[in-house]
């Protein structure tokens, strides 16, 4: 039996009720990187054409409070829960908050994303969850356009 507060791993997707300024971007990942830190909280938000994927990863209790005020935030709707289970380690253990605006023709360079998008999906909204971590993967392991994630982390993150 799993203990309540296993470092778990939360997926999911949304659609923002307008299409986000970088101001408003800049301003949301501030927020969320320094309430992040303060709950021990990882993680990425990929946003593109009025849609996010989020990763987070921390405690299971931790997680689960944050996605039931991450579901009623009205920045956003069609909150899609798609990932939540138990990690053995974090992925993206020295990011508050990693984040990189995307589109979809970069997302056509992550193995198994190109057929999805060629589906008229134009967005993250409907993503499944072997998809999910495909992309997940391709950050992970560096596979993403890294001298554009970089650029990214040291704006945004301060690094």
């Amino acid at each position: 039996m799993l203990e309540e507060n296993h470092l778990s791993l939360l997926v999911y997707t949304s659609v923002a009720c307008h299409h986000m300024s970088h101001e408003e971007l800049v301003t949301l990942l501030s927020n969320c990187r320094i309430k992040n830190n303060a709950r021990n909280v990882s993680g990425m938000l990929l946003y593109m054409d009025g849609c996010f994927f989020q990763v987070l990863e921390g405690e299971r209790t931790i997680l689960d409070v944050l996605f039931e005020k991450i579901s009623k935030d009205d920045r956003h709707h069609h909150v899609m829960k798609l990932i939540m289970e138990p990690i053995e380690a974090r992925s993206f253990g020295n990011w508050t908050m990693g984040f990189k605006n995307v589109t979809p023709a970069e997302l056509v360079s992550i193995t198994g994303l190109s057929d999805f998008l060629d589906q008229d999906n134009n967005s993250f909204n409907g993503i499944e969850s072997k998809r999910a971590r495909q992309l997940i993967d391709a950050f992970r392991d560096h596979r993403w356009h890294r001298a554009d994630l970089t650029q990214y982390q040291r704006i945004n993150m301060g690094s």
